[in-house]
């Protein structure tokens, strides 16, 4: 079980389209500070998109990680057979094992039938190079669609990678998100979250929070987890809205990361004590 930093917990380092620092975090950056930060492992998602590398470009991001002990794994969005054949090329150059990907993009809207008629056609590339696709759920489809796909897919290549908070949009609460796809976890997408009553009393926000500062429960996930049987790398991401500056957005987008990392560690330190025996047996079986 690894550490591991989503480029999209950088959100406003690398960029947004509403925000744009002087200085946007590359490929590289990110690999290196993610390093600095005590990571060890780094997934590259759609924000920061690498198919406009080249690949002597995309050799010095692998051969940063190799020097920094860094891990790789690619992503992307939209389940189109040319960008996931392009991204499974990205992948074997990073020498990455794993490919996030959310079926839907902004210039893909793919039903469950074509999700799945996309992957059976690239599997057979995918299977020679040893790459796993991750599913993520995100906004667009309900966990038991997401859960239904991958049985439907039937390899063991094709997994989820489980997003801890994102089915909320879905009306699903993150406890029985994990237990719909646990099953099927090969990745883990861990962020917090926090609700909160709209101050004029009409309704409640839902925000993001730094891991283990919000409404997450974040030990249950990893009992679910393990009940199950799954030991899966563990990947950060937060929900953090911009300050009114620029400066101001940075250095808190960079509290937030160290508070996290802090947080997650303690969690996974907990968890490895927890699969070694030393946790509740009786809470274990209620999950």
């Amino acid at each position: 079980m690894l550490l591991g930093a989503g480029s999209y917990l950088f959100r406003y380092a690398i960029g947004t389209d509403s925000f744009q620092p002087e200085k946007p975090m590359d490929a590289v950056q990110l690999v290196e500070q993610a390093a600095d930060l005590g990571f060890e492992l780094v997934q590259f998602a759609d924000n920061l998109p690498l198919e406009g590398y080249s690949d002597a470009e995309l050799d010095v991001v692998r051969e940063t990680a190799i020097r920094r002990n860094i891990v790789l794994e690619a992503g992307t969005a939209g389940a189109r057979q040319d960008r996931l054949l392009r991204y499974l090329d990205i992948a074997v150059r990073l020498d990455a094992k794993l490919l996030r990907l959310t079926p839907h993009a902004p210039d893909t809207h793919v039903t469950k039938a074509e999700t799945l008629e996309v992957l059976k056609h690239v599997l057979p590339q995918f299977r020679r190079a040893g790459v796993s696709i991750a599913l993520e759920n995100h906004f667009t489809m309900t966990s038991e669609d997401l859960s239904s796909l991958v049985s439907e897919a039937g390899d063991p290549l094709i997994g989820v990678c489980l997003d801890t908070a994102n089915s909320i949009v879905q009306q699903e609460w993150p406890r029985d998100t994990v237990r719909l796809l646990r099953q099927h976890a090969i990745s883990l997408h861990l962020k917090d979250y926090k609700i909160k009553a709209h101050p004029a009393g009409i309704g409640v926000i839902i925000d993001g929070a730094p891991l283990g500062q919000g409404d997450q429960d974040i030990p249950a996930i990893f009992r679910f987890l393990e009940n199950a049987g799954k030991q899966v790398n563990v990947i950060l991401e937060q929900w953090m809205r911009p300050a009114d500056t620029q400066e101001e957005t940075l250095q808190n987008e960079r509290m937030w990361i160290r508070q996290s990392v802090e947080s997650a560690r303690k969690h996974m330190a907990e968890s490895y004590a927890w699969t070694k025996g030393t946790g509740n047996a009786k809470a274990k079986e209620s999950l």
